[in-house]
């Protein structure tokens, strides 16, 4: 079993992914240099935020994620977009998408470079000639500089969240123990691991995947890569 099923429920759902993603959707569809009318391919949409906030400006959405009820979800709150429950790293999409992206920390999850290359290769395989592919994930670089081996997090409703964090240098993850403490003092453990990747490792990977990196920036916004920055994004091209 991988570590990501069962993970990704509707109470991490609920705590932890964005409700309105409309700013982030826009800087997206700018990004990829999208027109109203055109189809793009959502890579692990989870519950279809960035999709329907998409569709809202006039794109056809395509998405993808291994969680079923999160699936279900996004086909009721994006009744206008297609979406597939498959293992990101088989699936294409059935018609060229004239955009694809692939945001929030939904990459790396395997020590295998050979998974990880796959999902890429796939978002490539559903871009038509030409068309831009946007990664968005953790800058390790930042992370590396600033490790925090402990970090809590007080949520709404009086929920915390504790994650104890350890890199593990001979596999190149970082691995986390999640503890979710409820107000009645239940608790929810769970352990991620993921692949420990800097910008240019990315990029090397983006090119096996027959995507040509043009730009790396800082955020979803465009501003300019720095190493200080919390995220990255690498906006590449299909070469054919």
């Amino acid at each position: 079993m991988n570590w990501w099923e069962g993970f990704f429920d509707e109470e991490y759902a609920r705590h932890f992914l964005p409700p309105r993603v409309d700013d982030q959707a826009r800087q997206i569809a700018h990004l990829l240099e999208l027109t109203p009318g055109q189809r793009v391919f959502d890579q692990c949409c989870g519950q279809g935020r960035f999709s329907a906030a998409l569709a809202r400006q006039g794109l056809l959405p395509y998405g993808v994620d291994a969680c079923e009820d999160y699936v279900l979800t996004a086909r009721t709150t994006c009744p206008q977009g297609h979406f597939y429950c498959a293992d990101a790293s088989t699936f294409q999409t059935e018609v060229a998408c004239h955009g694809a992206f692939n945001v929030f920390s939904s990459f790396g999850y395997s020590a295998d470079d050979r998974f990880n290359l796959e999902m890429l290769k796939q978002a490539a395989a559903s871009l038509q000639s030409q068309g831009l592919f946007l990664l968005e994930t953790i800058n390790f670089a930042n992370v590396l500089v600033n490790f925090e081996p402990t970090m809590v997090t007080h949520l709404e409703g009086g929920l915390t969240l504790q994650r104890h964090s350890e890199l593990d240098w001979s596999q190149g993850m970082l691995r986390q123990e999640w503890i979710l403490t409820r107000p009645d003092q239940t608790n929810r453990r769970h352990s991620t691991c993921t692949r420990v990747l800097l910008p240019r490792d990315l990029g090397d990977m983006l090119r096996a995947a027959d995507l040509q990196p043009e730009r790396l920036l800082g955020n979803l916004a465009g501003d300019e890569f720095a190493q200080d920055n919390p995220r990255l994004v690498w906006l590449a091209r299909r070469w054919n």
